[in-house]
């Protein structure tokens, strides 16, 4: 990363929100010299550069720094001889019959060492499950209708087994620079949104991308581009979540998107619809108000057809913001404030990354998420949000603890911030998900390191709630095994030279049906050996792993050993 980037974003992280705030007059007064660098280059030396999604961060520092010089470029002209050191320990590659915990991804995919599947996203239909992640692997050479970064895996035996298919395809002009994520139809048409950038011979422009399968998950469509309200060349799309109408209501296979875009004015919250199922998008609205910092767009919809996006507001004070719509997201009330918040940083990370990062060198954003009760039960119409917040703030020993907020009325009001995690350490927990079973049944799914007294292995744990959210019972562990944080950080580099520093994902997701809670996460527990990284330590591997929870409380496991991935593990 260059050395301007870093000195700038390290000086940017002593500043407060409000700091932020007037510094981005000082900063895009001049527009003209910020337009030199060549499309969306400039993001990378504004004071936004520090809530740029992982995914953002990385596309632009890799097509903006591109040269003969940098990782980006050296990874293109891999040897067979490092072809032939790539392997795996095989104790850890293994997978014992009785581990609950399931390979979703395809080893045989990765190249050294672009080897990187994290920021999870998940969709249920019937029998099929649908798993979309960041995949580094065989992304280079960069060719336009080919290149993407967001691999797909599908279970049509609910999770008993997974396949990994192929990438979703870009449009064909563009690379697929990821943030995937995921929706289906009540006629089990899947959908899966994510970052698109088409090059040019000034720089690249930059989009928005859906594609749509229409045989359960087999094949998908080429990615159609939406664009955003700023210049294609200079206006950059970031960080979307897509959803669609599955309410039998008049807004019934409505697909709605929202996402940040920066601009040289800030950056605000965009949303688009599609009426045709994904065929075509409107023109998108603005959400927020101001051009103050704004990130972590995530829409949801309510059993009436309501359609609710909420955001993180890194203005005067953090906040998540949300707002409602009631005419199939033509128009929208006022913002409302969901909670205050206070962002998550360990001192040390921050000054190693260059950023907010949490211990271990974790790059870190506060990423909330967001699901409505669609059940017949008394619960209906719940509207749930989960995020992390450090609420201790310096005072106390959390970094970052895990929050849930309520609304019974329609997101009218908001509940006092419940904390879910129940541990008395000084431990981080983050990257929160929610879902909402068919009976009502709250479930969050969270990274823990309650188990490591140096705060640093991570395991996944989950809660449920069968009263709104009011209680929950004992969290529980969820992953067989603990990982560690891979070499993220090190000399002032990612391992993966696709990924940014520090960059570990930026989130996970989960999803319900009427009997279980499907959960997906990043997860580094597995050993590789290459030539940066040889026996024999060699580094944790980052992939993607699955597990399938009842919804009956009290109940952790599915009940029989799930059996093991059926690819052969090198």
């Amino acid at each position: 990363m260059p050395a301007r980037r870093i000195s700038m974003v390290r000086i940017i992280k002593t500043v407060t929100f409000l700091t932020l705030a007037l510094s981005t007059l000082f900063f895009f007064g001049s527009g003209s010299a910020l337009r030199a660098q060549g499309g969306p280059c400039w993001l990378l030396d504004s004071p936004f550069s520090e809530i740029l999604s992982g995914s953002g961060e990385s596309a632009l520092v890799s097509a903006c720094d591109a040269s003969s010089s940098t990782p980006s470029a050296q990874t293109e002209n891999i040897s067979q001889a490092d072809l032939s050191y790539f392997v795996r320990s095989p104790l850890l590659a293994s997978q014992p019959e009785s581990n609950a915990n399931l390979l979703v991804n395809n080893l045989n995919e990765d190249t050294p060492e672009n080897t990187t599947q994290s920021e999870t996203t998940v969709v249920v239909y019937g029998d099929t499950v649908m798993v979309g992640f960041i995949d580094t692997g065989n992304f280079l050479p960069r060719t336009p209708g080919v290149s993407s970064l967001s691999g797909l895996a599908r279970s049509i035996d609910k999770g008993q087994s997974f396949v990994e298919i192929n990438k979703v395809p870009p449009n064909a002009r563009a690379l697929g620079i990821s943030d995937p994520s995921l929706a289906v139809d009540r006629k089990g048409n899947f959908y899966i949104s994510t970052i698109q950038q088409v090059p040019t011979s000034n720089g690249q422009e930059s989009y928005m991308g859906v594609a749509r399968s229409i045989d359960g998950g087999a094949t998908f469509s080429p990615s159609v581009l939406i664009s955003g309200t700023g210049p294609v060349d200079q206006a950059f799309q970031d960080k979307e979540l897509i959803v669609a109408d599955n309410t039998g209501g008049p807004y019934e296979g409505n697909v709605y998107m929202a996402w940040t875009e920066f601009d040289i004015g800030g950056s605000q919250v965009l949303l688009a619809r599609s009426t045709d199922g994904g065929l075509t998008f409107s023109k998108p609205i603005v959400l927020s108000d101001g051009r103050n910092g704004v990130q972590g767009a995530t829409p949801a919809v309510g059993p009436n057809g309501e359609v609710y996006v909420l955001w993180l507001s890194f203005g005067r004070t953090a906040e998540l913001k949300i707002r409602k719509s009631l005419d199939g997201g033509v128009t929208f009330e006022p913002e409302k404030i969901v909670a205050p918040f206070t962002v998550s940083s360990d001192a040390t990370a921050s000054r190693n990354c260059g950023r907010r990062a949490l211990k271990g060198n974790i790059r870190y954003l506060e990423i909330p998420s967001m699901a409505v009760d669609q059940s017949r039960s008394p619960t209906r119409g719940t509207v749930y949000v989960t995020y992390s917040s450090d609420r201790d703030g310096s005072s106390g020993p959390d970094v970052a603890d895990v929050y849930l907020a309520r609304s019974p009325d329609g997101g009218d009001t908001w509940s006092a911030p419940l904390r879910v995690n129940d541990d008395n350490t000084q431990s981080d927990q983050f990257q929160p998900a929610v879902a909402v079973a068919k009976n009502g049944t709250v479930g969050l799914m969270y990274y823990d390191r309650r188990r490591d007294p140096e705060n640093l292995n991570i395991d996944v744990f989950m809660a449920r709630s069968t009263d709104g959210g009011q209680t929950f019972e004992p969290n529980f562990k969820v992953t067989d095994r603990s990982f560690p944080v891979p070499p993220i950080g090190t000399n002032g580099r990612n391992f993966d030279n696709l990924r940014s520093i520090c960059y570990m994902g930026d989130y996970n997701q989960i999803a319900a049906d009427n009997e279980a809670f499907y959960l997906v996460w990043g997860d580094n527990r597995m050993t590789i050996f290459t030539d940066r990284f040889p026996a024999p330590n060699g580094r944790p591997d980052p992939n993607v792993f699955f597990a399938k929870i009842p919804v009956q409380p009290g109940v952790s496991s599915v009940g029989p050993a799930i059996p093991k991935h059926s690819m052969q593990i090198p």
